[in-house]
């Protein structure tokens, strides 16, 4: 499923559940946690809103219900836009700050902040000169202007510098200014659910004039659609350079909480535009040299709802110079305030109705309130770099797969049971920050809540704490910035270095282990450690700091709603419970959150609002002051041990279960083992021994089955953190085909009762839907492919299990039309198909779309005179798989509905679908005939050859062995490239976001998932159809996407972490249009090859389906409820490959013999040779088919296998 979900969709207030109701808990009364959260300061000029903290960050900017601004920075945070003055003098190039927490940084006096009415206004001097920012909008825009701002509106800031009285300034210095505007013209909900995904479909151009130089435009594509929102920005006295991209803007040493890089390059070399998952507006003003009478530069923003023209015309509007000055004369002005005047506003005026409001980063008036927080001014505890030997002592055992960096230093390595050793220059070399999402209970049933929290190496203990439902439910903050930038997010610790605060930040090594994350920081002779771990048996995370010697630490703690909770503290810590009117409390009552540490004091975030030497013992205690923070602190010892719990059956639970991790600590090796072991359980037992290619799967299988199961329980990811539902076809492939891979039938069983619940009486059913207490949100409209995943998943389940009592089984429908059994529920799935055909054909309809999300029609013609060839090919395989085992069952009738639907299908493909030899990917029904889309003939999309319809056709067996060599070919040649085969052979068109034929394909200026065309689920069904097949190439394309090994396999791939599962390979193309034009740069023999990186971790399907592949296929063991088929698919240089697995509740060892012919399957059991029938499959020798009986108890088995059974390429 890739649409985020929506915190604001509508909840079922009638609760059926009977939890004990936090209310009626008698002890400390809850007060509203969100009482107290932090006010912001405002200008608002019609539409216009500009807030900001009170330390003058910019916390929003919005206009009417679009927000403009792409994070939300808290009162804890320093804002990630803002002002920088630079000064170059020769090589040298010193720096400033102007706005926000930061503001005079380095400079000679206190920097002021003031907010009016009308202005927002930063002031200070440094560098030798006074400065002082202003922001204001733009009233009475002028006509050139005007036309391009709509219904819009206009700000500009103005930053002016003057010397210092008395002082002089080298006349031969330059001076520029640096701005910075993240990006995200979305609705409000939207632009917080995933500021990736919003950032994906920003699509940026930049034109140069002779007037103010680079003028940027940027227009959000997809999430306000069909209005395309636009936003335009120069530098009225001339912009020398730009950036459209935070990672370029910042770079990864922001991790470390230094400065911007971009600060530090003269002239970012002209600037260029990126299109990745930061948007930003980043300008670089021309230089100037300065007299006494200083400089001036105005930055000018205009905001369009809706512009439909081109973006160049945009850009080109600011080309005038009248236009300009009319615009800078249209500001709002006021009387300046003295400096007299700001001192005392700031001492006396009220937060929430404040005319002036003053505050000084440095020092502050006495009544002026609180200095800003450590977290946004702290420096960063980085730790040293460890040496190798160093490195590997972290984790005892052998050091397997090592990844070595420059000058041959050790990055990362792994060691037993699958512990994954990342240095913290690694850290700083990946795009994608390490992470890992933990998951407590250690129970495999979406019936039972699991606590979920994710981790981060730069100092992210814990973040996205969420029992149950990762949206409704969630309590503690995500970690939305990549690059670590705003630091109060989830659970961050403060440690006094030589009387400072400091934010422990990256660190030496960062330890993954399947059930805890572990960071060691080396600073001197200090040691600080911190392991979490998520506990087995019971919802509790367990997180302990230890030093190597006493300290003062604090442990802060983020909550991510804080109005939506409410508080209690507890003896040693506090309790939360969603507030009387949540969409929580309405579903879970019961549910509660707790809080207790050893060795600390639980307080208020006052202790955050001193400065970095104050004594954190004078904090006061009770609710948080200014944001949703609370913080245990600690004084002059070597541990703090916090306790996380939570529960659904009311406070005491969470309680109970915090004070008894509490006061009876955990085993963290016994409980790291236990993770090890359920994993194992799980996943049978599977591993290869010895030290060949194989042995990689080792490392791959336990983190692929944790990925799965985070994706099946805890619906979310490290960078799609919003989540929570199921997905109708997701589940249906991911969790269900690992479930039948490793035999679990019953919880197979499980979800295709849930499916059908959800399933609609008129035989549709949702595209995602929440499977637990928050039923009723679902998405009704779905991609004409979705009724056909149950049929499928139906004739795999029934074909594995042997299970036809569940055709009896009664389950609802989801529109509350009574309930029928899962044979009518199925009955009515092929009426739906029925009654939805093409017009004038047989043919099921293509609807909303099909698998590819990016290919959503863009007509509305075209979602019923269209058909999916991928969706038919699939429709055919459900449709005889489930005939076959309805008629096992004795339902005749039914089944013989299902296989005229095949022969229908079967009698039109190579006369609508095929033509001139090659799969159409989509077909047109007109009056003037079958039409094909994406196709060699193809002149309007430009797009010839489309991946899933050509693999799925194989798999299904709707080619004839010539057709499945010809399709072959036209895969080798035109999709496959080194880091996998990609879903067409080239990009849909673009043109900056307009959508002609295709929703997002057409959108997205991102070159990345879907869009960049290697998405790792397709590329899994292609090594299915290669299993199909009978290739021995199979083993190859699986580990070509095996994160484990891939540094070392594939030259231009960027590097990643290692041990988790990416949904993508993207291109490392910077626009859409470079990708246009330079395609053929991922060819692996091209002289300018392109970089790929991974895309978004953890979250998908993918893991389970790529198990089922190594499981069935591979090592060829398709366990069935009383049966075996075995069937390998392996290389001749595989011969000798021995695994252990448990088969039918014994451990047995099988060594793999591959001969390089056509050997049919041969096995021996303790060397007895065992007799039964081979499949029969279309394109090869099937497999041999035994009985589990014939097994017996049998340790020893030996499959002999050729290399060479398929008939197709002989």
């Amino acid at each position: 499923m890739n649409d985020a979900m929506n915190m604001n969709d509508a909840v079922n207030t009638n609760s059926e559940h009977t939890d004990t109701d936090n209310a009626m808990d008698s002890q400390t009364p809850w007060t509203s946690w969100g009482k107290t959260v932090e006010h912001d300061f405002h200008i608002d000029e019609g539409e216009l809103h500009l807030a900001f903290n009170p330390f003058g960050d910019i916390r929003s900017i919005r206009v009417g219900d679009i927000q403009i601004s792409q994070y939300q920075p808290s009162v804890h945070d320093s804002a990630i836009s803002g002002m920088w003055l630079r000064r170059r003098h020769g090589s040298d190039l010193a720096v400033i700050p102007l706005t926000g927490t930061h503001a005079g940084q380095s400079g000679e006096s206190a920097a002021q902040f003031v907010c009016s009415e009308h202005c927002a206004r930063w002031s200070g001097q440094g560098l030798g000169v006074r400065w002082e920012v202003t922001l204001r909008p733009i009233m009475n825009v002028p006509q050139g202007i005007a036309d391009l701002s709509g219904k819009g509106c206009s700000w500009v800031w103005n930053a002016r510098i003057k010397p210092i009285d008395g002082s002089s300034v080298d006349p031969d210095d330059d001076w520029d200014l640096v701005s910075a505007q993240d990006v995200a013209l979305a609705p409000v909900e939207q632009a917080l659910t995933s500021e990736p995904y919003i950032s994906q479909y920003v699509a940026f151009h930049e034109e140069r004039n002779d007037t103010s130089g680079s003028v940027v435009s940027a227009r959000q594509t997809m999430s306000c659609a069909p209005q395309l929102p636009l936003l335009v920005s120069t530098i009225a006295e001339g912009t020398a350079a730009y950036l459209t991209d935070g990672f370029d803007f910042y770079g990864n040493q922001a991790r470390l909480g230094s400065e911007p890089q971009a600060l530090r390059d003269a002239d970012w070399s002209g600037g260029h535009i990126n299109q990745y998952e930061f948007a930003m507006i980043a300008l670089l003003s021309q230089a100037k040299r300065i007299d006494k009478a200083g400089a001036e530069w105005n930055q000018i923003f205009v905001f369009n709802p809706d512009y439909r023209g081109e973006m160049a015309d945009a850009s080109n509007a600011f080309a005038e110079v009248d236009t300009l000055e009319d615009v800078l004369r249209s500001c709002v002005s006021e009387p300046e305030p003295d400096t007299e005047e700001i001192a005392r506003s700031a001492g006396t005026a009220s937060p929430t109705h404040a005319s002036h409001v003053a505050h000084s980063s440095h020092e502050t008036h006495p009544d002026a309130g609180h200095p800003a927080s450590l977290l946004a001014t702290a420096r960063g505890i980085n730790a040293d770099v460890l040496s190798d030997e160093q490195l590997r002592s972290l984790v005892g055992g052998s050091i397997i797969s090592p990844e070595y960096g420059d000058h041959s230093r050790l990055l990362s390595y792994f060691a037993e049971d699958a512990t994954h050793v990342v240095s913290g220059a690694k850290e700083l070399a990946v795009a994608r920050s390490h992470g890992q999402v933990l998951l407590s209970g250690g129970e495999f049933d979406p019936e039972l809540p699991v606590l979920a929290a994710t981790t981060y190496a730069p100092g992210v203990f814990a973040s996205h704490i969420v029992l149950g439902n990762t949206n409704m439910n969630r309590l503690v903050s995500v970690q939305r910035n990549a690059l670590n930038l705003l630091r109060s997010q989830g659970i961050r610790i403060l440690v006094r270095l030589d009387g400072e605060w400091r934010v422990l930040q990256v660190p030496s090594a960062f330890i993954m282990h399947l059930g805890g994350s572990r960071w060691v920081y080396r600073i001197g002779e200090l040691v600080l450690d911190v392991m979490t771990t998520a506990n087995v048996g019971d919802n509790g995370l367990d997180i302990r700091f230890t030093a190597s010697q006493p300290v003062e630490a604090m442990l802060t703690v983020d909550i991510e709603e804080p109005t939506q909770w409410y508080a209690r503290s507890t003896e040693h810590g506090v309790i939360f419970a969603p507030a009387w009117d949540s969409a929580a409390f309405k579903q879970y009552p019961g549910l509660s959150y707790a809080f207790e540490a050893e060795h600390a004091q639980c307080g208020s975030d006052d202790a955050l609002f001193a400065d970095a030497h104050a004594d954190v013992r004078k904090a006061s205690s009770g609710l948080p002051q200014h944001g949703g923070v609370f913080t245990f602190t600690m004084i002059d010892r070597r541990e703090l041990h916090l306790a996380v719990t939570a529960s659904v059956s009311g406070a005491q639970e969470a309680q109970d279960l915090a004070d008894r991790m509490i006061q009876q600590p955990i085993d963290i090796a016994r409980v790291l083992q236990e993770h090890n072991r359920r994993i194992a359980g799980f996943d049978d037992e599977l591993h290869v021994d010895g030290t060949g290619r194989l042995s990689e799967f080792n490392i791959l299988i336990p983190w692929f089955v944790q990925n799965a199961l985070v994706h099946f329980l805890s619906p979310h990811g490290l960078e799609q953190y919003s989540g929570a539902a199921w997905g109708t076809r997701d589940v249906l492939q991911g969790p269900l085909e690992m479930e039948l891979a490793f035999g679990h039938f019953s919880g197979a069983r499980e979800i295709l009762l849930k499916v059908f619940a959800h399933q609609n009486s008129d035989g549709s059913l949702p595209q995602w839907f929440m499977f637990d207490a928050y039923s009723s949100m679902y998405q009704k409209d779905a991609h004409g492919d979705i009724p056909v995943w149950p049929l499928m998943a139906m004739g795999e389940y029934l074909s594995a299990s042997g299970d036809y009592d569940i055709l009896s089984q009664e389950q609802p429908f989801l529109d509350d039309a009574g309930k029928a059994t899962v044979i009518q529920h199925l009955e009515r799935i092929l009426s739906y198909i029925e009654n939805h055909r093409v017009p004038g054909t047989k043919l099921f309809s293509y609807g909303n779309g099909d698998w590819d999300d990016t290919l959503q029609p863009a007509q509305e013609s075209m979602k019923k005179n269209m058909a999916s060839s991928w969706t038919i090919a699939l429709l055919h395989q459900a449709s005889l798989m489930l005939a076959s085992q309805l008629k096992s069952a004795g339902l005749a009738e039914l089944a013989a509905r299902f296989v005229a639907e095949a022969e229908t299908i079967e009698a039109a493909f190579p006369k609508d679908f095929i033509l001139d030899d090659v799969i159409a990917g989509y077909v047109n029904f007109t009056e003037q005939g079958p039409q094909p889309i994406i196709h060699p003939t193809d002149k309007r999309t430009g797009l010839q050859y489309r991946l899933i319809p050509m693999t799925r056709s194989i798999i299904s067996g709707l080619l004839t062995p010539a057709q499945v060599e010809g399709h072959l070919r036209l895969i080798q040649d035109n999709l496959h490239y080194p880091d996998g085969v990609r879903l067409m052979n080239k990009p849909a068109r673009f043109a900056d976001g307009v959508p002609l034929y295709f929703k997002r394909a057409e959108q997205a200026a991102n070159v990345g998932r879907e869009i960049g065309l290697m998405y790792t689920h397709a590329h899994i069904r292609y090594s299915e159809a290669l299993a199909t097949l009978g290739k021995d190439s199979l083993v190859d394309e699986l580990l070509r996407i095996s994160p484990v090994g891939q540094f070392s396999r594939l030259g231009t791939s960027e590097i990643r972490q290692r041990n988790c599962y990416f949904a993508s390979s993207d291109a490392d193309f910077p626009d859409r249009y470079e990708a246009a034009r330079d395609w053929d740069r991922l060819r692996g023999d091209t002289e300018r090859p392109v970089g790929v990186r991974g895309g978004w971790r953890v979250y998908s399907s993918g893991p389970g389906i790529y198990l089922r592949q190594l499981v069935q296929h591979v090592f060829g063991l398709q366990i069935e409820a009383a049966r075996i088929v075995i069937d390998p698919v392996l290389a001749v240089e595989d011969d000798g490959t021995s695994i252990g697995v448990r088969l039918f509740g014994a451990e047995r060892s099988i060594r793999y013999h591959v001969r390089n012919d056509d050997t049919p399957v041969i096995v021996l059991a303790d060397g007895k040779a065992l007799s039964g029938n081979y499949q029969q499959l279309p394109y090869r020798q099937g497999g041999l088919v035994l009985d589990a009986a014939q097994l017996g108890d049998a340790k020893e088995i030996d499959v002999t296998v050729g290399a060479k059974r398929s008939t197709i390429g002989r």
